[in-house]
This record gives C-alpha cells, sequence and structure tokens, in this order.
C-alpha cells in the first residue's frame, strides 16, 4: 500500500478563502500561509491551480473595484482595530498608564463590544420632562402619562 500524494491533489484547503484574504491584501501573505497551515510546496501547487487562479483574478477585481471602497475601508479599518484590542485590553490594567487614559481605553472597548448601552433596562420608550414653571418652592404632583408609539 502507498501513500504517495500526486503532486495536483490538494487536500482541505478552503480555495475561496484563502483567495479572498489574498485579494483583501490586509495582511502578509506569510500570515495567511501560516494562518491556513500551508507549507511553500502546497503553497506553490495551490497558486498553480486553474481554478484558485481564477478564484483569485475574480475576487481582486471585486476587492478593488471603485463601487467596493466604502467596503474595503470599513473592513481594512475593522481588522486594523480588531488587531490592537489585545493592546487595549492589557493597558487597561497597566499601573504605569494614567488611570485617566485606562478608563477611556474601557469606555472604548464598552463601545465596541456594544456593553455601553442600557439593553436589558426597563426604559420601554419613556422620558422625562421637567418643566419649572412660576413658585418652584411647592412640591409639584408628577403624573404619567401612558401611550402607544404611532408609527409612521
Amino acid at each position: 500500500m502507498t501513500t504517495d500524494i500526486a503532486p495536483e491533489t490538494t487536500f482541505a484547503v478552503d480555495f475561496a478563502a484563502l483567495a479572498r484574504e489574498i485579494a483583501c491584501d490586509i495582511f502578509p501573505l506569510a500570515d495567511i500561509l501560516k494562518l491556513h497551515q500551508l507549507d511553500d510546496e502546497t503553497w506553490q501547487r495551490i497558486e498553480q491551480h486553474p481554478r484558485f487562479v481564477a478564484m483569485l483574478k475574480q475576487m481582486t477585481q471585486e476587492w478593488n473595484a471603485a463601487s467596493n471602497t466604502r467596503e474595503r475601508v470599513s473592513i481594512k479599518a475593522a481588522t486594523g482595530l480588531e488587531s490592537m484590542l489585545e493592546v487595549y485590553i492589557r493597558d487597561i490594567n497597566d499601573p504605569s498608564i494614567p488611570l485617566n487614559q485606562r478608563v477611556e481605553a474601557g469606555k472604548f472597548l464598552a463601545k465596541l463590544g456594544e456593553l455601553d448601552t442600557m439593553q436589558g433596562s426597563d426604559t420601554g420608550g419613556r422620558f422625562t420632562i421637567v418643566m419649572n414653571i412660576g413658585d418652584v418652592s411647592r412640591q409639584a404632583s408628577f403624573k404619567t402619562i401612558e401611550g402607544q408609539a404611532i408609527p409612521e
């Protein structure tokens, strides 16, 4: 029984994911290959595979299209920010960094994680209006007006 693999055979490689990451050109090729656990020999076979070449060409054209500028900038910004999250998290606990800067980093992370909203609180779209008219030395009674929002 032989375990030789034909050189044109490629196993367990997601061509689409690999082509998309290379086309986006956010990370160096060496990092992408490492992420996909591809050695030089396997990469040389993949980069010459007709299906992969066609996919990479199409994805590169789509990525670089003028109509894709907003998405491209958004993805690159999000990727760059994500790569720095570990630094922010580590710096929050660093006592050599001034407290106000650590608090700001904490607020920033809370905002990114959408932890700064009042989800789950019982606000229900309610609001309060305080009207100080006339003699404010008297104790005013408060009234609650219940109602339903009418969708436009």
